[in-house]
């Protein structure tokens, strides 16, 4: 969403498509964007914590967000286990 005006495109479409008025429209496209703009680092620190406080083990949480970043749409390096561990505790 490079261009404001495709931005504005959008929420005037989710507005027409989903009832919603378009200031909430627009609070919907800016947390998803913002969503979206994560870096990797942070995702990964935010799922592990999140995962451990559901009662994962530290190799399984690992594991699952090995496979998420997989299928997340920012462009991250296939890191290790190893590797994601060094971002967690450095």
């Amino acid at each position: 969403m490079q261009d404001q005006t495709d931005l504005e495109d959008l929420v005037a479409h989710l507005a027409r498509s989903s009832r919603l008025d378009p200031s909430t429209a627009r609070r919907l496209i800016d947390d998803i964007l913002t969503y979206l703009d994560e870096e990797p680092q942070a995702f990964v620190r935010r799922r592990h914590s999140a995962l451990l406080k559901l009662g994962w083990r530290n190799d399984d949480a690992f594991v699952r967000i090995r496979e998420e970043l997989e299928r997340r749409r920012f462009p991250a390096p296939a890191w290790s286990l190893r590797q994601l561990r060094r971002i967690v505790y450095g």
